[in-house]
């Protein structure tokens, strides 16, 4: 009994562990994840943050 608990333990976290990684390549891809640091021709260097709610927060350095 408790060998069956421990193999449903270990696959239960294993599938969230790859959803949480698969969650995180996703954001990488779409630039939802970390700061960016660049430069707009127009109004000089910015950096923007991650928000709530998919959204992103600007500001001029």
């Amino acid at each position: 009994m408790i060998t069956v608990l421990i193999i449903a333990a270990v696959l239960y976290l294993a599938f969230h562990a790859g959803h949480a990684h698969a969650n995180y390549r996703h954001g990488r891809a779409r630039g939802h994840r970390g700061i960016n640091l660049y430069w707009s021709s127009a109004r000089g260097p910015w950096i923007s943050v991650p928000g709530p709610f998919g959204t992103r927060i600007g500001h001029r350095l």
